[in-house]
């Protein structure tokens, strides 16, 4: 195993199981992040997150949604149903191709407040973060970010595939 040196001089360690720990704990961090931003909604992290996707994409198709989620289309309609019954979210007819639905992120003042009060201070801590770091590292990073997304919706797809019956799919 490749091992590498630590930060502070002390024994090298192990780069998987050093990558498998760090992984692990920065994707909880993330679930628990996110549930209680969702929770403060009324709302899952999923459902939280396809309100974010929507906010930075507009209008989208339900197909959309799958593609950026990694979610199949019987949960991605159970999902916007969910939205929309709360309120946050309607189907209208896409303006570019009639015989489209789109999926609508509707106005919410209370939304827009909550997430000021929530993602405020995280968005400053995560500025403080990368100021630390110069060009060719934060390329580095934002590379390291891009393929590890690709890959956990690459999984996420995979997963919701299988069968729970037969875990070997």
């Amino acid at each position: 195993m490749r091992q590498a040196p630590r930060r502070d001089g002390g024994d090298p360690v192990d780069q998987a199981a050093a990558g498998e720990l760090i992984g692990r704990e920065f994707a909880m961090a993330i679930v628990v992040f996110h549930e209680a931003v969702g929770q403060l909604l009324g709302l899952s992290a999923v459902e939280r997150k396809c309100l974010d996707l929507l906010q930075r994409l507009g209008p989208v198709t339900a197909g959309a949604i799958g593609e950026h989620t990694g979610l199949t289309t019987g949960a991605v309609t159970r999902m916007v149903d969910r939205l929309s019954k709360a309120g946050y979210v309607q189907r209208c007819p896409d303006p570019h191709d009639r015989r489209k639905v789109v999926v609508q992120l509707l106005p919410n003042e209370r939304m827009d407040a909550l997430m000021a009060a929530a993602f405020g201070p995280f968005v400053g801590d995560i500025t403080a973060i990368m100021g630390r770091y110069d060009a060719d590292e934060l390329s580095a990073i934002l590379d390291f970010v891009r393929r590890t997304t690709d890959a956990l919706l690459a999984n996420t797809r995979r997963i919701t595939r299988l069968d729970p019956n037969r875990p070997d799919g």
